[in-house]
C-alpha cells in the first residue's frame, strides 16, 4: 500500500545513513548479522546474501521472485539462493518511505528482533531519511480488482485515501476479532501498526529465544487491545511492498494469507486497465491534498 508521509511522499528516498543490527533467526535460531545500506536512485530494494558467492548472492524484493508463501515466505532470485521473514522488514522501508536500500545479511533469514517492525522503524528514524530527486511513483486503483481462494478473499477498489481492511473468522464462522480498518496515512504505520508483534513472538520467548540483545521490552505484555489483527494488517502490508509500485486504493482482506495477497499482486499485473502509474505529487492533485491535511490536523493534535 502507500503509506502516505507529506514530508517525504514526493521523492524517491534513501537512508541518510548505514543501519547495522545483529539479531537471531527464528526458524534456525542462528544469530544473524545485518547492514541496510544506502542505494542509488531508482534502484529499489534488494537483497544481498554473504554468506554465498557474491555472484549469486542478490535477490531483487519483487512479487515474482517469492517461489513459497507457506510455511513462511520465501524470496529467491534465479540462482536459487532465498531469503525468508523478511516480511516485517519489508512493511517498515514502505513504511517510512524508503524506496531504495541493500539489505546484507549473513544467513539465509532476517532477524525477528522484537517481533515486529518497531525496531525497525526505530533503526530507520535514527539513521534518518534523505530525498533523492527523482519522482516517486505508486499504482492508483482505477477499478476494482479480487482474488479468491475458497473461503479466503481479497479485493482492492479505487479510493482517494489508502486504507486497509481485514476481516477474520474461525472455521465455525465465529469472528476471531472485530473488523479492524486503518487508514494509512501519515504515521499510522509507524504508531499503530509497526508496534504489534508476531503472537508466536511470546511462545518463542518463554522456550528460551533471545531474538535480539538490545530489545528490553515488556515480552508479556500485549501493546494493543487487537494485536493480532494489527501484527495481521502488519504482515499484509509486509506482502504488499512487494508490488511493483505502491497501491492507492482500499484493500479488504477477508481471512488472508500469504498466498492470497501473492495471488492479488499477480491479478494486479495482469489486470493492466485497472490501474494507472502515477506520480505522488500527481497523486496528491487526485486526492485534493487530504494526505497534507491530515498530516497537519494530526501534527497539530499531537503538538497540543
Amino acid at each position: 500500500m502507500l503509506y502516505s508521509r507529506p514530508d517525504i511522499r514526493v521523492s524517491q528516498c534513501t537512508l541518510n545513513q548505514p543501519i547495522h543490527c545483529s539479531g537471531i533467526g527464528p526458524q534456525h535460531r542462528r544469530q544473524v548479522t545485518l547492514d541496510l545500506l544506502p542505494a542509488p536512485v531508482g534502484s529499489g530494494i534488494h537483497v544481498l546474501r554473504r554468506d554465498v558467492d557474491i555472484a549469486r548472492g542478490l535477490i531483487a524484493s519483487e512479487w515474482h521472485n517469492i517461489v513459497e508463501t507457506h510455511p513462511r515466505t520465501l524470496l529467491a532470485n534465479e540462482h536459487g539462493v532465498s531469503v525468508s521473514g523478511i516480511e516485517p522488514l519489508m512493511a517498515a522501508l514502505r513504511g517510512c518511505g524508503i524506496d531504495n536500500v541493500l539489505i546484507e545479511v549473513n544467513d539465509c533469514e532476517i532477524p525477528l528482533l522484537d517481533g515486529s517492525s518497531a525496531s525497525w522503524v526505530a533503526m530507520i528514524s535514527r539513521a534518518g531519511i534523505i530525498a533523492q530527486g527523482m519522482a516517486r511513483y505508486g499504482m492508483w486503483i482505477d477499478d476494482f480488482v479480487a482474488v479468491r481462494s475458497g473461503e479466503h478473499y481479497a479485493f482492492v477498489k479505487p479510493s482517494v485515501m489508502p486504507a486497509i481492511t481485514i476481516d477474520v473468522k474461525s472455521r465455525d464462522g465465529d469472528r476471531i476479532w472485530n473488523p479492524l480498518s486503518l487508514g494509512l496515512l501519515d504515521h499510522v504505520f509507524e504508531y499503530e501498526i509497526a508496534p504489534a508483534r508476531n503472537p508466536d513472538f511470546i511462545h518463542l520467548v518463554d522456550s528460551g529465544f533471545d531474538s535480539t540483545e538490545s530489545y528490553t521490552g515488556k515480552r508479556d505484555e500485549p501493546r494493543f487491545s487487537d494485536e493480532a489483527a494489527r501484527y495481521r494488517v502488519l504482515e499484509c502490508l509486509g506482502m504488499l511492498a512487494f508490488a511493483d509500485a505502491p497501491l492507492f486504493g482500499h484493500l479488504y482482506l477477508y481471512n488472508p494469507s500469504s498466498f492470497l495477497l501473492h495471488a492479488l499482486l499477480s491479478e494486479l499485473s495482469e489486470a493492466r486497465d485497472t490501474w494507472r502509474v502515477m506520480s505522488y505529487a500527481k497523486i496528491n492533485q487526485m486526492t485534493g491534498g487530504v494526505a497534507s491535511a491530515s498530516y497537519q490536523k494530526r501534527e497539530v493534535a499531537r503538538n497540543s
